[in-house]
């Protein structure tokens, strides 16, 4: 036992198929030994650009890892992906070894296959006299297959000088079942004839073939034949017929593979290259009886592949189960009762979900993505202080799911969740080799579950803050429609008081005055002597009076000189004759720039407020002096009138606006002014008004 503890990253495929989980299988057995933690990334098949090449690779920062071993064949299409450069493109000078593929400059864990290939392809021309082969290779471009298709080809061009009737036919499989089913199926279409064996790359597509045989068992036309295949994976033991293939020592890859990262990181020297030996196993699929490196009888092996199938149908239930489960519930809380049930029956002592915050700017691999943990369990218990509201960077989580039970040191394996491409989370977890293929599967329906809870939680957020969208703008427009009914009425009322007022003035001034002068007129009309010169001069003097006193009530409805005149002259004429019949002094100025304009309206409302202020001042203030004053301040239009008065008493102490102030106040908001009444320093009255200018100059005049 090493007293060096480190954190090592595994970077490899998705955990469903044998070749991987013997790689880590072996890796997990030596970090046992070794004292050292592991954290697992399983990738999609990723192709690493210049523009983007961390897409889907863990940040090297992201939980303080110390080194990375690459099990290469997550990188598909990696002709850009040979190099030391091209390593430290993603994580820098991390320490990195490579397992399963030669990258220059990089520690590199290789098999030695050539001699076992070819062996194998000059047992069955020898051994078994076949002629006719169909070969399964890999995907493109990937470097095993290129190897293993190189050799094959290479063995049989060899012999095919001394067996003219020896053929064969390349088909591509992607080193899946699938792949291989689909191969086969094209190739009996094109020649309608079974081959003397099929040769595949790996076991995977070997099995198959086998699948192939068994689906079209009904067909006349199609015989079984031999096949073989490569890794020696644990199924290739438990098929019927048992399978013939090339042993790679993958358990032994994954330990040799960790050993050298520990002697990288501890600042040893370590060997570019380290190669390990393959050989044939000849079983019963290429036409042998089998051979003593069988590892057991008939009868084991059947109880063996017995076993193995009873676990892998529970398993396969559970994970249908689970799937169900996990399509019906609809929050998060029926999520992790579903997870909850089960975790027990599939041995998980250590699990955890996390949703990628919404707050993600970067990507959903930032170092500081915030994470919200949903649901926790370490060392078979359910940690439920993650359960309130609580967001944290993805690593510090990590160091506090360790900090609950530092005694332990799982092998934690992170799987991310994907709906569509937008990564929404991922869960962690600890898993028998037996459970790790299904994980993948429950992985993607806890993504599916995860994506469409938090759809309908958002959904239902923002249906809520519309109801209070709504709720808020239809108090608002009830508000506004009382207040303009408000308005309405005080519009209402000003409107009848000034009817009455004027009608008031009318019938007590000048009725009075017409009233005198018919009066008068009788009394003359009834003397007895001539009217005399005086008599008729008085009566002249009332009616040109009367007459005065009716043109300054017209002028007072409607000021016809503001067009004609325009608002300085009419303004004046108002203060001039506000101060003749009140007898309080009124200085009046003019300061308004020349290319100031006004609209009718605008002149209207301004001469009724300053009317109003001053009729205010006249009937309120008790004033001896008044100031009306119009001048340009920047792009505004100001009007003051101040008095010296009594002063002003605003509604906070309590008094309602009279209708004379509100009707003010109205006008300001008909021409869109600023409307301000308040006392005066040191006494006194000042009512304001601010209007935007409206200049000559500007583009928007008409």
């Amino acid at each position: 036992m090493y007293n060096i503890l480190m954190r090592i990253g595994v970077v490899l495929n998705i955990l469903d198929e044998e070749y991987q989980i013997s790689v880590y299988k072996g890796i997990v057995q030596k970090a046992k030994e070794l004292g050292v933690e592991l954290v697992c990334f399983q990738q999609e098949n990723s192709h690493i650009t210049e523009d983007e090449p961390i897409a889907r690779f863990p940040h090297k920062d992201y939980f303080d890892l110390d080194g990375i071993i690459l099990i290469t064949s997550v990188i598909t299409g990696n002709a850009e992906f040979i190099s030391k450069e091209d390593v430290e493109r993603v994580w820098g000078k991390l320490p990195v070894i490579s397992v399963g593929q030669k990258i220059q400059g990089v520690p590199s864990v290789l098999i030695e296959t050539e001699d076992s290939m070819k062996q194998l392809v000059e047992h069955l021309i020898l051994n078994h006299k076949y002629r006719k082969f169909l070969f399964i290779s890999g995907a493109e471009d990937h470097p095993d297959a290129e190897v293993r298709e190189h050799i094959f080809t290479k063995t049989m061009e060899a012999y095919r000088p001394w067996f003219s009737d020896l053929e064969y036919s390349l088909k591509r499989g992607y080193f899946t079942e699938v792949a291989a089913i689909r191969a086969m199926t094209e190739y009996m279409n094109e020649t309608k004839k079974v081959p003397d064996v099929v040769v595949c790359a790996n076991d995977n597509m070997a099995i198959g073939v086998y699948k192939y045989f068994k689906i079209n068992c009904n067909d006349s036309d199609i015989k079984e034949c031999a096949v073989t295949g490569f890794d020696d994976i644990p199924q290739a033991r438990f098929e019927i017929p048992s399978l013939t293939t090339v042993h790679q020592p993958l358990n032994e890859i994954g330990a040799k593979s960790l050993e050298l990262m520990k002697d990288l990181v501890g600042g040893k020297s370590v060997p570019e290259e380290v190669f390990i030996e393959s050989r044939v196993v000849y079983r019963k699929s290429c036409g042998c009886k089998g051979s003593k490196d069988d590892f057991a009888s008939d009868e084991a092996q059947f109880r063996a592949m017995q076993a193995n199938y009873v676990q892998s149908e529970t398993l396969l239930r559970m994970v249908s189960h689970i799937g169900q489960d996990l399509n019906y519930g609809e929050t998060f809380g029926a999520l992790k009762y579903v997870v909850r049930q089960n975790l027990n029956q599939l041995g998980l002592n250590n699990f955890c979900i996390c949703r990628f915050s919404s707050e993600k700017s970067k990507g959903a691999h930032a170092k500081n993505i915030p994470v919200d943990p949903l649901f926790v369990r370490r060392s078979g218990n359910e940690c439920y202080e993650f359960d309130r509201e609580m967001k944290m960077p993805l690593g510090q989580f990590y160091r506090r799911f360790y900090e609950i039970d530092p005694l332990t040191k799982p092998s934690m394996i992170l799987k991310f969740l994907y709906a569509g491409n937008e990564s929404i989370g991922c869960i962690f977890y600890e898993a028998d080799e037996n459970v790790l293929p299904y994980l993948s599967s429950i992985a993607i329906n806890i993504a599916h579950g995860l994506n469409r809870i938090t759809i309908a939680e958002e959904r239902r957020k923002h249906s809520e803050y519309l109801e209070r969208e709504v709720n808020e703008r239809t108090k608002e427009l009830v508000e506004a429609n009382n207040r303009r009914m408000e308005v309405e009425a005080e519009i209402l009322k000003i409107s009848e008081l000034e009817r009455q007022r004027f009608s008031n003035d009318l019938h007590d001034d000048i009725c009075q005055r017409l009233a005198g002068i018919s009066m008068l007129c009788r009394s003359y009309s009834n003397q007895e002597e001539p009217v005399e010169k005086s008599q008729m001069v008085e009566l002249a003097q009332l009616i040109g009076e009367t007459l005065q006193t009716t043109r300054q009530y017209a002028h007072n409805s409607y000021p016809v000189e503001l067009e004609s005149l325009g608002m300085n002259h009419s303004l004046s004429n108002l203060c001039d004759s506000f101060m003749a019949q009140s007898g309080i002094k009124c200085d009046y100025e003019w300061g308004v720039r020349d290319d100031v304009k006004f609209d009718k309206t605008q002149k209207l409302n301004i001469f009724r407020i300053i009317q109003e202020a001053l009729h205010n001042v006249l009937k309120h203030s008790k004033a001896h002096n008044v100031e009306v004053s119009v001048f340009t301040e920047g792009r505004k239009t100001v009007v003051r009138v101040i008095d010296d008065g009594v002063g002003f008493v605003n509604d906070k102490g309590g008094k309602e606006k009279g209708l004379g102030l509100n009707s003010m106040e109205y006008r300001a908001n008909q021409i869109g002014a600023s409307f301000v009444i308040k006392s005066n320093k040191p006494r006194g009255t000042c009512v304001q008004l601010s209007i935007n200018n409206k200049f000559l100059g500007d583009k928007n005049e008409k």
